[in-house]
């Protein structure tokens, strides 16, 4: 026993000569105190100068009302009070044992001998340390002392196993003898309850691995292991690519098997790289799962990137083989980043953030891939976080503003509408690209209350041409996949027409094939409510999509829009030009208007009127224009000049010369 032991039992000679009381005895004041120094000088006399033992006059089992806890004696204990603890003593749930101070059985209750695996009467005379584990045991005058106080221990009960209890000790006194009263607790299911929180606290309930605190942890200890033996240590990060497309498909029991499924490959390919990871005393590979379908893995002690692109290519690889759930096999494949520590200056924190950057460009390159993190990198992202911060005030600060492109009719050249097109004029730059903040508004969820903007904007200035006596013109309107499910689209373009005071048959919202079949239904019960209004409907970039033609029949849609790659080479590519047919085709047959995009050629525009395409958008009318130029454009527009003759073309960089409005001449 440690000397730790020998002061909680005994106390500890101060520098004055003074008797300390140790702590677990401290609050019982003068009595416990007193009793403390008299069991240490019983102690003392039991053994004689020469080392032999002095005869102690104690029976082989004490009753228990025999022994009263020394405050008890002061007190005064009836024969009453005796009974009463007899009763306790035998009928206890818990296990009373009484001892002497080296530890030896002097009586025990039933529930401590089934506790300690015997009889009560073969365990007497034995010490309550074959079976107990305490700390390291100290003799004091020859005597070994069990140690007061309470303690959180096991029970030996030999090929029953262990048992984990709690210990309490007390000094108590029988026939004028020091002893102890001894108190086993079986705490196995409270044990039970507290490795339970425990995993809950730092495990993954569904795979079993480490989350997200105890994944920063380890990510600590490796780190500072790295620091110190200059080995590095790889950080990777795991995402499912389309794993979003199974939850809603197959259902969320569906996604919970195949993140076990995933969680099980990670487990299998990290056992396989035991040839990469070495020189660390501890483990080497964690893998977790920080949440969703989001798994990281810390691999240590590794030679330099070739060992960790070596593992992640196993990842892919192992990843390509199909999960089998229901009866129906599922493909599956992520996107990891790597980053690797110590390399440049950055803390836990930032090492996430550089492996986090990483994981995103393999997921922006389309998946199925692993990444380095570079500078470069890190540089693209800061500009990406600048761009969007600036996003976010740019509504308030009336940055956006729309620009219309004009649509007309391939027979007739007469203009029948716009579409609305959405720009940002960023103060530090200037107009920046579509293709650079559209994305940006939907990941952040700001194309609801720009996309709303947009809408009552668009109408507000469809309005107002009117007001100045312009010709009644159809204005089209891009729709978001946010936008398209939010459960306020209807109402908002309910009250965008009421305040406009437009014809709902003027408004053309346009829609992608995607955003219509991924929840079927509920695109349905929209797009009917759209109708009741009486607003149009176009599919955007038809053909690029799905292309699935029950869809076509089940919603209520008016215009399909042959995308523009299908245009671009429609007079030298003959899959171009059939795709264009069909196109054609199909809308005629289903009584829907065709519109062709991106036009930007005579020749293009001659071949689209042959096929019996009803109207054309893109440069050879016009690019986009603001308001007021778009105004000055129609006119100066003369229509049956235009495509049916071929002449006074717009070019997409010169102007068209402008006219008054008498000249005007769109009928």
């Amino acid at each position: 026993m440690s000397s730790l032991f020998a002061s909680r039992m005994f106390g500890r000679q101060t520098s004055n000569g003074t008797l300390a009381v140790p702590s677990s005895m401290q609050g019982r004041g003068h009595t416990a105190r007193k009793s403390l120094m008299a069991v240490r000088d019983r102690i003392s006399n039991w053994v004689k100068p020469n080392g032999e033992r002095a005869p102690v006059q104690a029976p082989e089992r004490l009753a228990p009302p025999s022994f009263r806890p020394s405050g008890y004696r002061s007190a005064g204990v009836s024969a009453k009070g005796d009974d009463k603890f007899r009763i306790v003593f035998e009928n206890s749930l818990e296990g009373i044992v009484v001892m002497r101070p080296d530890g030896r059985l002097l009586s025990c209750n039933d529930a401590a001998a089934r506790l300690l695996g015997g009889a009560s009467g073969e365990l007497l005379g034995r010490n309550l340390t074959d079976w107990v584990v305490t700390e390291p045991s100290q003799t004091v005058n020859g005597v070994t002392v069990f140690p007061l106080g309470i303690l959180e221990t096991v029970v030996h009960r030999g090929g029953a196993g262990k048992v984990p209890v709690e210990v309490s000790a007390s000094l108590i006194e029988g026939g004028g003898h020091p002893c102890l009263l001894v108190i086993l607790r079986d705490i196995t299911e409270r044990k039970a309850a507290q490795d339970r929180l425990s995993f809950l606290a730092n495990y993954d309930s569904l795979t079993g691995l480490p989350n997200r605190a105890l994944f920063r942890d380890r990510l600590s200890l490796a780190m500072r292991r790295a620091e110190r033996s200059g080995v590095p240590v790889a950080l990777m990060f795991l995402d499912l690519d389309r794993f979003k497309v199974v939850n809603d498909s197959l259902g969320h029991a569906a996604g919970d098997l195949l993140l076990q499924h995933v969680s099980t490959k990670l487990a299998n390919c990290v056992r396989k790289v035991d040839s990469v990871a070495r020189n660390v005393d501890s483990e080497t590979v964690t893998v977790s799962r920080l949440g969703g379908d989001e798994f990281t893995i810390i691999f240590e002690a590794i030679r330099g990137p070739e060992d960790a692109a070596l593992v992640a290519q196993r990842i892919l690889d192992s990843l390509l083989e199909p999960c089998l759930i229901d009866g129906q096999e599922i493909f599956i494949s992520c996107s990891i980043g790597i980053s690797l520590y110590p390399r440049g200056e950055c803390d836990l924190d930032g090492l996430i953030r550089q492996t986090d950057m990483a994981m995103y460009r393999s997921k922006t390159h389309g998946g199925g891939m692993y990444s380095f993190y570079s500078l470069e990198m890190s540089a693209a992202v800061e500009a990406r976080l600048q761009t969007e911060a600036s996003l976010r005030h740019a509504l308030q600060r009336n940055e956006f503003t729309l620009h219309y492109q004009p649509k007309a009719d391939l027979l007739t050249g007469r203009v029948t509408g716009v579409e609305a097109l959405l720009r940002w004029c960023r103060p530090e730059e200037g107009m920046v690209p579509p293709d650079r903040f559209i994305s940006m508004l939907e990941d952040t969820g700001l194309i609801l209350p720009v996309g709303a903007w947009v809408i009552r904007t668009a109408c507000a200035e469809l309005a107002r041409w009117d007001s100045i006596g312009m010709p009644p013109l159809a204005m089209a309107v891009n729709l978001s996949a946010r936008q398209f499910r939010d459960n306020h689209l209807k109402q908002l373009i309910a009250d965008t027409l009421l305040d406009s005071g437009i014809a709902p048959s003027r408004l053309e919202l346009e829609l992608t094939e995607s955003q219509l079949i991924e929840d079927s239904d509920k695109s349905r019960a929209l797009l009917d409510g759209l109708a009741e209004l009486g607003v149009k409907v176009a599919i955007d970039d038809f053909g690029t999509g799905h292309s699935s033609l029950s869809y076509l029949k089940r919603f209520s849609i008016d215009t399909l829009k042959i995308d523009r790659s299908f245009v671009r080479d429609i007079t030298n590519s003959e899959e171009d030009h059939a795709i264009a047919t069909a196109v054609v085709a199909l809308g005629r047959s289903l009584d829907l208007r065709v519109v062709a995009e991106g036009v930007e050629t005579l020749h293009q525009a001659d071949c689209l009127r042959a096929l019996g395409c009803d109207q054309i958008q893109g440069y050879l009318l016009s690019r986009p224009l603001p308001s007021d130029q778009l105004v000055a454009w129609l006119i100066g527009y003369r229509a049956k000049r235009s495509f049916l003759r071929g002449a006074d073309l717009a070019s997409p960089s010169a102007p068209m010369p402008l006219l008054s409005v008498a000249d005007m001449d769109l009928d």
